[in-house]
């Protein structure tokens, strides 16, 4: 039962990134709800379904933002060796936890790409990347792992 649960969270955020994406112009919403994907799949799982699983969500993550495919693939993918690290020494039962390591994963990651992207286009600065994403994904994803269905699911409780 707990792995229908979680398989029907992990497909509800796909299929709201998805929609997040194609109306992007008129929401005006900047969160990475794949990136809870890889986050959720980090903290579950041993290293090899881990990389494997951040790789292909990145090149998910690539070819929805209509960039240079392969650049979230490698900043989503070292952002997940890094979560399947470090979670393994925090307390995840507490969600200034939770919220600390999607926020700083997730800005290290944007920032990995946003490098990319500058040698690439030529961007310039942008905040929406490089704050707002992680502070509206940490809190998304904080709000989700803060009920107790989300914990006995991922088995941090």
């Amino acid at each position: 039962m707990n792995r229908r649960w979680r398989t029907i969270l992990l497909v509800l955020l796909v299929v709201g990134q998805l929609a997040i994406s194609r109306h992007y112009q008129a929401l005006r919403f900047n969160v990475d709800l794949l990136y809870l994907v890889i986050f959720f799949i980090a903290i579950r799982s041993s290293f090899m379904p881990t990389i494997i699983g951040a790789a292909l969500i990145g090149f998910l993550s690539d070819y929805l933002s209509g960039g240079v495919m392969g650049v979230f693939s490698f900043s989503r993918t070292l952002a997940a060796y890094m979560l399947n690290t470090i979670s393994r020494f925090l307390d995840l039962k507490k969600s200034i936890f939770v919220f600390l390591l999607i926020l700083v994963s997730l800005f290290l990651s944007n920032l990995v790409a946003f490098v990319f992207l500058v040698l690439v286009f030529q961007m310039k600065v942008a905040t929406g990347l490089l704050l707002l994403q992680p502070l509206s994904t940490a809190v998304i994803g904080t709000i989700l792992l803060g009920t107790k269905k989300a914990k006995s699911l991922l088995d941090v409780s």
